[in-house]
């Protein structure tokens, strides 16, 4: 009779356990919209969300995502809110208030222009004399505000992506520095095609950044979530699902 007792108890405790560990595997990450790599409209979420919920799932961890602006979404992460914020640059300020994951995203930020304008650069104080496109928030302001400064140029700053590529095409600002995969994908969904045929962009990358998942400290496992999803990552590196999606996502983006 006891025996049997410590064989229920013994089968309620695993129950119980399973349940717990069960109730421990989704992670709540705040996401919003830089499409093609996160938005809420796309078909899995945009690539970078696609590959943060593969890398997860191999570490037998779900993943749900909350949509919000950046900005929210980062304040909201840090103060414990979410288990973490997806896709952003890393610092040294950041990583002193954020578990930061290995890099999930290259990003590169260049120069978009009209098509019939003779256009070079090589350094960035060739660029400080025109009359620049900027995104309110992005890292490229803090970049060419002085310099615009120093030499005569004119820094022209928008709420969003889609405002400044119209003032590109309109002729009202010179060059609009945009992530080239936001840019092209900006121009094939938002804009006709005589439009979209209107801009290029410079070769040459004038920002290089990579995009990772921060962790909140104010979450217990912070950590450890980290750690289970660098694992995840490498995973996904070695089995080629990582190049795949990303050469799907460019390919996709490319104007022909």
């Amino acid at each position: 009779m006891l025996k049997n007792l410590f064989m229920l108890l013994a089968a309620i405790g695993l129950i119980l356990s399973a349940a717990s560990v069960n109730a421990e595997q989704t992670v709540i990450l705040s996401n919003g919209e830089y499409p093609p790599f996160f938005s809420q409209s796309l078909q899995n979420k945009g690539v970078g969300s696609h590959i943060i919920r593969e890398a997860f799932a191999l570490e037998g961890i779900s993943v749900k995502y909350e949509y919000m602006p950046w900005k929210r979404a980062l304040t909201m992460a840090r103060e414990g809110h979410y288990d973490g914020a997806v896709g952003f640059r890393t610092s040294p300020e950041r990583e002193e208030i954020f578990f930061v994951s290995d890099p999930v995203l290259h990003i590169e930020t260049v120069v978009f222009h009209r098509m019939g304008d003779r256009f070079d650069w090589k350094k960035l104080e060739d660029l400080a004399s025109l009359k620049i496109g900027a995104t309110n928030g992005y890292l490229i302001v803090d970049v060419l505000k002085p310099l615009v400064k120093q030499h005569g140029g004119k820094l022209d700053v928008a709420p969003t992506d889609i405002i400044n590529m119209k003032k590109l095409i309109a002729g009202r600002i010179d060059i609009f520095p945009c992530e080239k995969n936001v840019g092209l994908h900006l121009l094939k969904t938002q804009f006709p095609p005589d439009q979209m045929q209107q801009i290029s962009f410079h070769p040459k990358p004038l920002l290089d950044n990579k995009l990772h998942v921060l962790f909140s400290r104010n979450k217990a496992d912070g950590s450890q979530l980290r750690e289970s999803f660098n694992r995840g990552l490498t995973k996904l590196r070695e089995k080629g699902s990582y190049a795949k999606h990303l050469e799907e996502c460019y390919t996709q983006e490319a104007i022909p």
